[in-house]
């Protein structure tokens, strides 16, 4: 039986431990896709979940998410940040950050300018004007830090496809970007 995400979080209000559980068993495999896109150890994608899923519980309540999804998906990637960072862990996820490196002036920041507010708001901004699979396309690579083939095995579309939209996005971006003012 599915849970729904609002009687998950009812759960979580209530403080029922079994919220964490049928969370996990909802939308685990996604969350150890994330985490793993990020960290790339798969030793490390098992505590990232634990610690996810505690932060989970800490925030709600009070939080009261609208999407439970990608409000857990939020958590799981910063937790994986950080471990990428405490570890020093690298994969190939920063080539996903260096591909924005043609928008931002200095590329060698491009993650920490990426994660800016002011930036963030302006990019949630863009990303609202897209088509839903531009969007979708864009938080997979970039957010979520899925390979090009992942993208494209998940919305059903050629690589080259995938490949030419992300050309035509990060290209869309910058000019909105450069026409908001920001230092490009």
């Amino acid at each position: 039986m599915i849970v729904s995400d609002e009687r998950i979080i009812e759960m979580l209000f209530d403080r029922d431990e079994q919220a964490l559980t049928v969370a996990e068993e909802k939308y685990g495999t996604l969350c150890r896709k994330v985490a793993y896109n990020i960290i790339g150890d798969y030793d490390e994608v098992g505590d990232c979940i634990n610690s996810s899923l505690f932060q989970l519980w800490n925030a709600i309540p009070p939080a009261r998410p609208e999407c439970l999804k990608a409000y857990l998906c939020g958590i799981v990637r910063n937790v994986a940040v950080s471990i990428r960072k405490k570890h020093k862990v690298y994969n190939d996820s920063q080539t996903n950050f260096s591909e924005l490196s043609e928008i931002f002036s200095d590329s060698e920041d491009t993650e920490g300018q990426f994660d800016g507010k002011m930036l963030g708001a302006y990019i949630n901004e863009f990303l609202s004007g897209q088509k839903e699979t531009n969007r979708k396309i864009f938080v997979m690579r970039y957010y979520y830090n899925f390979n090009i083939r992942d993208i494209s095995l998940t919305l059903k579309m050629k690589e080259a496809t995938v490949k030419t939209k992300l050309f035509r996005i990060r290209g869309e971006l910058k000019l909105f970007l450069s026409e908001k003012g920001y230092n490009i």
